[in-house]
């Protein structure tokens, strides 16, 4: 029983939900992350986004089985491959999987927009996953939309919209990651034919020219999300600026300083472009992501966290 347990998590991918935290990007950049009624709808939102994630991965572990058998690495770690579940099994956990999704769309969170996303996520999964992974440079475009798509699901829930150079940003952030992914496995998999045996897509990308595209997308999550900041607060503007704004600037460094780090942990450590969720344990990324989140909520939240703080204030005299 335990071991049907633990492998149902396997085939779930819950080590993935990670990336479904997008989902609050809206909450925060949008300036209303005091604003709790709003949270209920985004941790639902932030479970069926894990749960049509999962929806993904179960069908792609299906049609993948045979391939996945002959793989040493993906039979260890996929259930379906190494026996450890059936076929009939998976489908009935997406069958269940895609009762709870509708449920919750009807009677919980009833969003048009956000029932779209889900769908989207569903379609662009699949299109990738049997058909656009065999296209290069067509590959990373289309598995970095994923990102994009959980980020407006949060802004469609809390119908709140921030601005679109920031949805670029994160756009053009994903494809720094995916790019690097794609560095990690051909540093991994050591030759160029084991690397198209791995994905066929590999035979037109070389580390070379993915070096060259991680340097632009670095360049351009720079000038973007710099933009970002100046027309929001409309910095270096005739009129004046509060100190609060100014003090955003600070966070252009830091984002360089995150994008030099990883580019320099993925290129002595490949396995970490390979498995994202592993540069979150590196302390240099966590410090500047500590200080980068610190100076964002002072610049965008000092009036509101003062109010706070003065009432706390009133409360205890």
């Amino acid at each position: 029983m335990l071991r049907n347990i633990k492998s149902i998590i396997k085939l779930l991918r819950f080590r993935q939900y990670y990336k479904n935290l997008l989902i609050f990007l809206g909450i925060f950049f949008s300036e209303n992350l005091f604003n709790y009624s709003y949270y209920i709808s985004l941790i639902i939102g932030f479970i069926l986004l894990g749960l049509t994630s999962s929806i993904n991965y179960i069908i792609n572990d299906i049609v993948d089985i045979e391939y996945d058998k002959q793989h040493s690495e993906k039979f260890k770690k996929k259930p379906l491959a190494s026996g450890d579940l059936s076929i009939p099994t998976a489908i009935i956990i997406i069958i269940i999987l895609g009762a709870i999704i509708a449920l919750c769309l009807i009677f919980i969170v009833p969003n048009l927009e956000f029932a779209i996303i889900l769908l989207l996520m569903l379609i662009t999964g699949q299109l990738y996953s049997h058909l656009l992974k065999n296209y290069v440079f067509i590959d990373i475009l289309i598995l970095s939309l994923g990102y994009v798509w959980r980020a407006l699901a949060g802004c469609f829930l809390i119908n709140q919209f921030i601005s679109a150079w920031l949805i670029l940003s994160i756009y053009e952030i994903a494809l720094f990651l995916v790019i690097a992914k794609r560095k990690g496995d051909l540093s991994a998999l050591g030759n160029q034919e084991d690397a198209i045996k791995h994905k066929k897509v590999y035979n037109a990308y070389s580390l070379k020219l993915l070096d060259h595209l991680h340097i632009l997308m670095a360049g351009s999550i720079f000038i973007t999300y710099s933009l970002y900041l100046i027309l929001k607060f409309d910095l270096f503007s005739a009129t004046r600026v509060h100190i609060n704004e100014y003090i955003t600037i600070l966070t252009i460094p830091i984002v360089l300083y995150i994008l030099m780090r990883y580019m320099y942990l993925t290129s002595i450590r490949p396995e970490i472009a390979r498995n994202t969720e592993k540069v979150f344990l590196d302390k240099g990324i966590i410090i500047a992501g500590l200080i980068f989140g610190a100076v964002l909520l002072y610049s965008f939240y000092y009036d509101q966290i003062m109010n706070i703080i003065n009432n706390l204030f009133n409360l205890f005299l």
